[in-house]
Order: C-alpha cells, then sequence, then structure tokens
C-alpha cells in the first residue's frame, strides 16, 4: 500500500545555513532511494514542510527513526498521511525548494517550479490531499508578507 506522509517543523537554527541543508537532503536521497520513498522539502525562514510517498512500512519508518529523532528540528506536526494510488514526485528521491525560489516568487502561478516537479500522472489526475496540502502551504510561504 503506498501512502503520503505531510509534516511541518520548525529549525532549532533561526538561519540554515546552505551546507548543512545540502547534508540533509544529501542524507535524506540516499536513504529515500534505498528504501523506495520519493518526495519534496520545502524550506522558508526556519521553517520545513515535507512530503514523502512510498510504502506505508517505509514511510513510518523514516518517520519516526529518523525525521522524529532528528535534533535539527523542532515542534514536528505530522499534517497528514494518507492512502494513494499514484506518487505526485515519483522522479525526486527528495526535491527541494528553499528561500531563493520562494523569494524570487518565479514562477508566479501554480503552474510554475513546484507543478513542473509533480509526476506526469499527478498532473493529470486530481491531487491527493497531501499533494494539495502542500502546494497550498507553498503558497502561503511565497505570500508571506515579511517580503
Amino acid at each position: 500500500m503506498l501512502v503520503e506522509l505531510l509534516y511541518c517543523s520548525v529549525s532549532t537554527s533561526p538561519v540554515l545555513a546552505k551546507t548543512e541543508l545540502f547534508r540533509i537532503l544529501e542524507s535524506a536521497r540516499r536513504r529515500n532511494l534505498e528504501v523506495g520513498i520519493t518526495g519534496m522539502l520545502l524550506y522558508y525562514r526556519g521553517e520545513f514542510v515535507q512530503i514523502l510517498e512510498g510504502k506505508q512500512k517505509a514511510i513510518e519508518n523514516i518517520y519516526l527513526n529518523f525525521i522524529g529523532s532528528d535534533t535539527r528540528h523542532t515542534a514536528l506536526n505530522k499534517v497528514c498521511q494518507n492512502t494513494i494510488l499514484i506518487r505526485s514526485f515519483s522522479e525526486w528521491t527528495m526535491g527541494f525548494v528553499g528561500e531563493h525560489e520562494i523569494q524570487s516568487r518565479m514562477p508566479f502561478t501554480l503552474a510554475g517550479i513546484l507543478m513542473n516537479m509533480l509526476s506526469e500522472d499527478a498532473k493529470t489526475k486530481p491531487l491527493s490531499i497531501g499533494t494539495s496540502a502542500f502546494i497550498s502551504i507553498y503558497n502561503q510561504m511565497r505570500k508571506s508578507p515579511y517580503n
């Protein structure tokens, strides 16, 4: 059974250095590839939003044993976990959208960065609850009044 898990958290460091972000991405991509997990990570102004897709056991293992115990973030909040028929981010062991992409506000519509990262299947079928929520959070980050 395929599931998606969407969570939010807050970095323990107010500003995360690019090298630390790349270290997080590198280890997540390696681990996700080993266990068949795909997904996307957003990082903006000290906040993480991540969606993971894969077999339920693999997702729960990663969430409990790696994400849940990672001391680089706090305020871990599981937004939702649902069964899915298709993966939205099938080509990404861990896609990434960071502050630069969000602050640049380019491209300006949903047909932009994030939508380009969806699988062709996801683009042609109704989006899952988790992916819809992920896109909604992304749009709220882009509209942040603090820019």
